[in-house]
């Protein structure tokens, strides 16, 4: 009753005009809109809009912004530091919560990771996953331990990510919202739905629209892109990859259309290829160069050994000889044709992949994809003659190639078990029409600052340097493995947390010689994101003697741990920074726009710094920040190892730093107190590829000979390591250039006749704001995400009518649902929102029920990209009606087994400690 009078009270206050506006960020999703919040007199937030003086999200809001207030008084936050009681660990038991002072949890916490960190520091895995607090990511480096539980980038992005990386000196890309007149879109929502500041992203979106860009989208699903597209084209999931092959053979051998000046003097498509795929390099001293592959980014912390190599070579098409990339003598490069050079045969790298791409025909594509032969040649000519090849513009008096066409995509693309070679598909794609970091094409999205340490450098061969890690350094090759997770099997790949799975239950097998027994989960929900069966992963839970985390709610994931501390919300607290800006850089703050609603929550980030200085490490964590966010650069403004510093004495050093080296003039915490932030449209000759600031040392690796050098030292890592590895571990997928290997989801038995894919929409922030009422209706609302999303048509086959009970099965695990009949996607796949059910809840609000998406997921190597770490994100399933015969069974299946066996238990309540 307390609490009802309290919120009633609220809601009348709410309704108070008088107060003020105050300028902070948005931290609804991970990137960084800035807003304005009204508070009253009385210290209540009833208002939200966005800041139209700020050009990151040119004052548009989303939905999940709009229930900011209703999350922000949402009764069921954590409010006080909470022990578990009971010893009984899983998603149906009642932990028992009783309340605890601060100081038992951080003592009983510290003492935990002190004796952990003596007795070996490896012991320690951790899932933070906050992207307003990048700079915590590293924290376990402190103590030298690197164990990530999560999969934040394996499931989205870990191919995407690494790509952009090696590629562009990039975190993510997208195309150029001012420029294209051409957008074609795969398996992502850019502009529409989701992914890169999505509020700024729908008004450039609609503004480029209104001028005549035209928008074909490529997935299996109707989704909002697809239904605001000029053309939607349904394939079947996991063939993005195949399209994109096809789709070069159409612009190489049937149009022959391809941007030759890019490709020669801007990319290294004239670089010459031996037969064996490696390049032919020079035989002469004169020809010697500096060798330092592979590398692991600008953010290493561990010596990089460089020797010296031979320069590649390419054929001057007039001289009609073999000379080094760089000679001041070359007169033009050929790009096609096959040539001999110490008696070797070799060709250009542009025929390399045109030799290598005829067989990939549009026929071929059609039965792979089921987009019919005809369409994909029409799509890649439309696209090709956008292209504009040759046309070039004038911008603040640079002259500048103009390629206006742009392949976008995201997860649904590429998030696959050869999740690299799916990228390096769409990146050649773009680049073969000379599209890559130019006006109007694909162009590069920085992580964003302060965690930005990238600048576009020449590397080794003449090539832009790769720099595939953006999250911080990975620990050299070791066996037995030091990581929980065998980063050190992935030497460009993002940290695969889904290895776990097998790892901590087993962890003998894998060559561990350590057993993980501490956990961290910081703003993570990783049982919720994490593929395979689920009573494993809670096995793996239990397995842990001692879990501690950070939250504002309990979760699938919190509800295991021993110790739960009350967070702060974003309207509470601070930070300083920009997350991925498609066309922006800058910083945004955030900071309270009132106190803690509960006087018990802290702020994380000070959470972590207090156990990092009961632990004796602060010093360390200083220093650790003084290389991430650039500070050690500067003496003046370096943080004190010997100090501990407020959240607001941090961030004050951050924002003087980045202002004084990159935004002049320089500003201090108070500034962007006032004016919220400093951020501007990003400058063309920083956004743009300039040939000639960035000129013939920085070419873009069309051929990426240096996904064959990690390759090479990964395998004879591997074949020198003592003792060997107990199993055998593929690394086909590094490839210079894609090929069409298969995910094992298309090899399973024939009864699983049909794809399983998931998605979200743009109220959706993965499932944390399922518990806000408003965005609840939103779902409720949508027959999309109110069950199992199935073709009329397959429907009808299988006799299923729209509102049936049907269940969802792969070889891994089983969901059940409601039939929703849709002509709104491709006929063999099954759709499943994120917002159709959860297994825990805080609130009554979130709806339970039903399974999970990520059950019917395999968690093995086999269906893991081995070079980025990504996890297959499609299920091969058997869609069966419930209460009718299934065909591989002998017994007809009840629904009322069903509800029976549902044991998902009540709505978790927090005990009171009087």
């Amino acid at each position: 009753m307390r609490e009802k009078l309290r919120v009633e009270t609220q809601a009348r206050s709410n309704s108070m005009k008088e107060g003020k506006w105050i300028k902070t960020t948005c931290k609804m999703c991970l990137h960084t809109c800035a807003i304005e919040a009204h508070v009253t007199n009385r210290g209540i937030v009833n208002s939200i809009k966005g800041d139209v003086a700020c050009p990151s999200n040119m004052g548009k809001m989303c939905s999940k912004g709009r229930g900011t207030i209703q999350r922000h008084y949402d009764p069921y936050r954590i409010k006080y530091p909470l022990k578990r009681t009971n010893p009984k660990k899983g998603p149906n038991e009642d932990p028992g919560w009783v309340r605890i002072s601060w100081d038992e949890a951080l003592d009983t916490i510290a003492d935990k990771m002190k004796k952990m960190i003596e007795k070996d520091p490896r012991e320690f895995v951790y899932s933070i996953t906050d992207f307003h607090k990048i700079d915590l990511w590293p924290w376990a480096l402190i103590f030298g331990n690197a164990n990530q539980f999560h999969v934040v980038g394996t499931y989205c992005g870990a191919g995407y990510h690494i790509t952009a990386g090696i590629y562009n000196s990039a975190f993510a890309g997208v195309g150029d919202y001012k420029y294209c007149n051409y957008w074609i879109q795969i398996g992502g929502g850019d502009g529409f739905s989701s992914h890169l500041h999505l509020a700024a992203g729908q008004k450039r979106m609609a503004d480029a629209r209104s001028r005549g860009m035209k928008v074909v989208c490529i997935e299996p699903r109707l989704s909002t892109s697809a239904a605001k597209a000029d053309e939607w084209i349904p394939n079947r999931p996991g063939t993005d990859r195949h399209f994109a092959l096809a789709f070069m053979h159409c612009l190489m051998h049937e149009h022959k259309i391809y941007d030759a000046e890019f490709l020669k003097w801007h990319a290294n498509g004239a670089y010459l290829i031996k037969k064996d795929g490696w390049f032919q390099r020079s035989k002469t001293e004169k020809g010697k160069a500096p060798w330092s592959y592979p590398r692991v980014g600008p953010m290493d912390f561990f010596p990089q050994t460089t020797t010296e190599t031979f320069k590649p070579l390419v054929w001057d098409s007039v001289d009609n000889c073999a000379k080094t990339f760089d000679d001041p003598t070359i007169k033009d490069l050929a790009l096609e044709g096959e040539y001999e050079v110490d008696g070797e045969k070799v060709r250009p790298a542009f025929q390399f992949a045109k030799d290598k791409y005829k067989e990939f025909t549009p026929e071929w594509g059609e039965k792979i994809t089921d987009i019919p032969a005809d369409t994909i040649r029409r799509i890649s000519k439309e696209f090709g003659e956008a292209a504009c090849i040759g046309q070039t513009i004038e911008i603040d008096g640079e002259v500048y190639p103009f390629r206006p066409v742009s392949i976008n995509w995201y997860r649904g693309a590429q998030a696959h078990k050869y999740s690299a070679m799916d990228n390096q598909s769409f990146i050649l794609a773009n680049m073969i029409v000379g599209a890559f970091s130019v006006p109007g094409g694909l162009c590069g999205v920085q992580l964003g600052t302060p965690h930005n340490l990238w600048t576009v450098e020449p590397g080794p061969d003449g090539l832009l340097d790769p720099k595939p890690h953006q999250l911080g350094p990975l620990p050299p090759f070791n066996w037995p493995p030091n990581t929980s997770q065998l980063m050190e099997l992935y030497p460009i790949g993002v940290p695969p947390g889904q290895n776990h799975f097998f790892t901590q239950l087993d962890p003998k097998k894998y060559g561990m010689e350590f057993k993980p027994s501490i956990l961290l989960l910081y703003h993570s929900n990783a049982m919720w994101s994490l593929p395979g069966n689920q009573e494993t992963w809670h096995k793996v839970m239990r397995s842990f003697d001692f879990i501690w985390a950070i939250d504002l709610f309990v979760n699938e994931t919190t509800v295991f741990a021993d110790i739960l501390l009350p967070d702060t919300d974003y309207l509470e607290s601070w930070t300083l920074l920009m997350c991925e800006p498609p066309a922006t850089e800058g910083l945004n703050l955030r900071q309270p726009v009132t106190d803690p609603l509960y006087p018990e929550a802290r702020d994380g980030w000070d959470v972590l710094v207090e156990i990092a200085d009961r632990i004796g490490k602060l010093g360390d964590l200083n220093n650790l920040w003084n290389f991430a966010c650039q500070l050690g650069n500067d003496p003046e403004l370096a943080l004190d190892p010997k100090k501990k510093y407020t959240r607001t004495e941090y961030l004050d050093l951050i924002a003087r730093y980045h202002t004084r080296h990159m935004w002049p003039p320089e500003r201090d915490l108070k500034w962007f107190m006032e004016h919220g932030h400093n951020v501007i449209d990003k400058p063309a000759d920083r956004f743009y590829y300039s040939s000639d600031k960035r000129g013939k040392d920085c070419r873009k690796p069309f051929y990426c000979e240096y996904m064959w050098q990690v390759k090479k030292e990964l395998e004879e890592n591997i074949a020198n390591a003592k003792p060997p590895l107990p199993f055998k571990w593929d690394t086909s997928g590094y490839q210079p250039i894609p090929d069409a290997q298969f995910s094992p989801v298309w090899n399973e038995p024939p009864e699983y006749d049909m794809w399983a894919i998931t998605f979200k929409e743009h109220f959706m922030n993965f499932t944390e704001n399922l518990s806000i009422p408003w965005t609840r209706e939103l779902a409720d609302r949508d027959p999309h995400h109110r069950g199992l999303l199935l073709n009329t048509k397959t429907a009808e086959k299988k006799g299923i009518k729209d509102g049936d009970t049907i269940e969802v099965r792969s070889q891994f695990g089983v969901l059940t649902g409601r039939a929703v009949l849709t002509e709104g996607i491709h006929p063999e796949t099954v759709g499943i929102s994120n917002a159709t059910n959860r297994t825990v809840s805080h609130s009554p609000i979130t709806r339970k029920g039903g399974g999970q998406f990520n059950t019917l997921l395999a968690n093995s190597f086999e269906y893991t990209d081995e070079v980025s770490g990504a996890m297959e994100s499609v299920a091969a399933v058997k869609v069966t009606k419930i209460n009718a015969p299934a065909p591989d069974t002998k017994s007809a299946i009840k629904l009322d087994e069903y509800k029976a066996g549902r044991k998902w238990g009540p709505v978790l309540k927090l005990s009171k400690n009087k």
